[in-house]
């Protein structure tokens, strides 16, 4: 079914229902719940879809559409029917993989089709039959990323580009879309908080009563939010359209319900300066601002949020603004100041303070520092050469590194052999929702770090960490991790490892998720957790306001102390 005949059915639609139509019965939630699983299953499992021969979007969009304009469930086992009739009988063989840990099965689970009450005993046993004889083949709408491995790849999701504010049967195709290829190709979907299966009874009202633009972006943040993942998030992103395009012409910290300016970007003619600490802002205070925007914001823990809010909690829709604070001195102010567009995406690094022209350096007591993502391959030898006997080795990971020189080649001169540091999860295509299991890079040269060495480093070493470790971050911390005499001080990492993937959602939105799962050799997570700390240190506004490094003053206390 083409998209502009759904479009004017849905004209037609509704001028003829009545409007409280889009207030969703229970029934018509359970209803669209079980449409969404349905569809998903023989979508990723039964033959005759996976290879893409039928419209399987349409199908979908009129099996919703009979259910959500009913007064009653047979529009509903009109479209169950319809779904399978169009599959028909699947010719597969049966699938039984041979797992023996419990990480492997984490995400599967075809229960609901016994435990719904809305099927027929004969629906429940075709679908219960589907998922023990998946397609093995190369499936259309779910691959292996070719440039990416263990990714899912999902190169044959129409984008539908042109509907900017869809209609409620392609919203809802949106979200069934994402919902279904978190549920079997997500590796964290048993790591995000609430049953996978609620979420979904919770985002169906959501995305039907999106009735304009903003209130579908709005849904759409909401829905990339509830996997609780740092890697998460949408593009083009809508937070602009939510919270407005322009934003005060300086740079700050979030810290304990409070912002601290750290560096003003232009010349500005107010009382803001290096060290102000603003409260409110249009008089909503920084507390406030931070409640409003949370469902929105796409992280795996509370530092992760707050990092991405400041791309946009001091946002408007006007140019200007009034804020109202402190000095460093204590004095208060009041002060009304211009707002531009900023590309605060683009300015990330500069914004967050992860550069430094400091690479390696000798600190007080024979103690080494590292800023660990200017390290690289011609200039490795020379910062840790001077460094081997040194009482220690501070490495600040609070950056992000670009290449993976320090990652994989620091350890050479940490350890005295090769040495496995992590394990990962990834999609098993031929039963979707199962997960592989097996070590890193297995079979490159890349499964271990270290080599044989005879005078491996014999001081402690010490890794600095907060929100600003994420991902390649919290991946260089695992490869560190493996040198014995390993010290991590700050606060809780962003908790988001393995590489990003995405899917296409109606209106050529990419939503985005963590595409392997990623875990210590003893088979401890990092997703949402972290780097695991062994000090906690926490900043306080006054370290902002005065340029305080309280987790470096921490490291060298404990090395001088211990």
């Amino acid at each position: 079914m083409k998209s502009s005949t759904v479009r004017n059915g849905a004209i037609i639609a509704l001028l003829i229902v009545p409007l409280t139509l889009w207030s969703q019965s229970r029934r018509q939630i359970a209803e669209l719940s079980v449409l969404c699983k349905t569809w998903g299953l023989l979508k990723y499992y039964h033959p005759e879809i996976a290879t893409g021969k039928h419209d399987w979007d349409s199908v979908l969009i009129v099996s919703v559409k009979q259910s959500l304009n009913a007064k009653d469930n047979a529009q509903f086992v009109w479209g169950v029917n319809k779904m399978m009739a169009i599959a028909g009988k699947d010719t597969a063989a049966a699938y039984h993989p041979v797992y023996t840990l419990s990480i492997h099965y984490r995400n599967y689970d075809p229960s609901w089709i016994d435990k719904n009450s809305l099927l027929s005993p004969e629906i429940k046993s075709t679908l219960k039959y589907i998922a023990g004889h998946p397609y093995r083949g190369l499936n259309y709408y779910a691959q292996p990323n070719p440039d990416n491995d263990g990714n899912v790849f999902t190169p044959n999701e129409k984008p539908y580009a042109e509907m900017l504010y869809p209609d409620v049967y392609y919203r809802l195709l949106g979200l069934f879309r994402y919902w279904n290829v978190i549920n079997y190709f997500y590796p964290y979907k048993y790591a995000i908080g609430k049953p996978w299966e609620d979420l979904l009874t919770e985002m169906i009202p959501l995305m039907i009563n999106a009735t304009d633009t903003l209130s579908y972006h709005k849904a759409l943040a909401r829905m990339a939010a509830v996997i609780n993942d740092s890697h998460g998030g949408l593009w083009p992103q809508v937070y602009l359209s939510i919270a407005g395009k322009y934003s005060p012409a300086f740079n700050f910290r979030l810290v304990d319900n409070k912002a601290v300016v750290t560096r003003l970007a232009d010349s500005m003619h107010s009382p803001v300066k290096v060290g102000s600490v603003i409260e409110t802002m249009d008089a909503v205070s920084v507390k406030q601002r931070i409640k409003t925007y949370w469902d929105y914001i796409p992280a795996s823990n509370k530092g992760g949020k707050l990092k991405v809010m400041h791309e946009f909690i001091f946002n408007s829709k006007v140019k200007q603004a009034v804020i109202t604070g402190y000095q460093p001195d204590g004095r208060k102010f009041k002060a009304t100041i211009p707002l531009k567009e900023r590309d605060l995406l683009k300015d990330y690094l500069d914004f967050f303070e992860m550069t430094s022209p400091v690479t390696a350096e000798m600190i007080m007591d024979n103690i080494g520092y590292v800023f660990f993502s200017n390290v690289n391959r011609k200039n490795l030898d020379s910062v840790m050469a001077p460094l081997m006997h040194t009482k220690a080795i501070v490495f600040d990971m609070r950056n992000y590194p670009q290449n993976g020189s320090g990652t994989y080649h620091i350890p050479d001169y940490l350890l005295s052999k090769p040495t496995i540091y992590a394990h990962n999860t990834s999609p098993d295509f031929d039963l979707p929702g199962m997960m592989k299991y097996e070590v890193s890079n297995k079979g490159t040269s890349a499964e271990q770090v270290g080599k044989h060495n005879p005078a491996p480093y014999q001081g402690k070493i010490i890794l600095l960490v907060d929100e600003r470790t994420q991902s390649a971050a919290e991946w260089a911390c695992m490869t560190l991790k493996t040198a014995p005499n390993v010290t991590v001080i700050g606060s809780q990492t962003a908790g988001a490892d393995g590489n990003v993937t995405r899917t296409v959602l109606p209106g050529n939105y990419k939503i985005n998720f963590s595409g392997l799962g990623i875990y210590f050799p003893d088979g401890g997570e990092t997703q949402r957790i972290g780097i695991p700390i062994d000090i906690p240190v926490r900043y306080t506004i006054s370290d902002m306001m005065y340029k305080n490094d309280p987790l470096l003053k921490k490291a060298i206390e404990f090395i001088n102390n211990h």
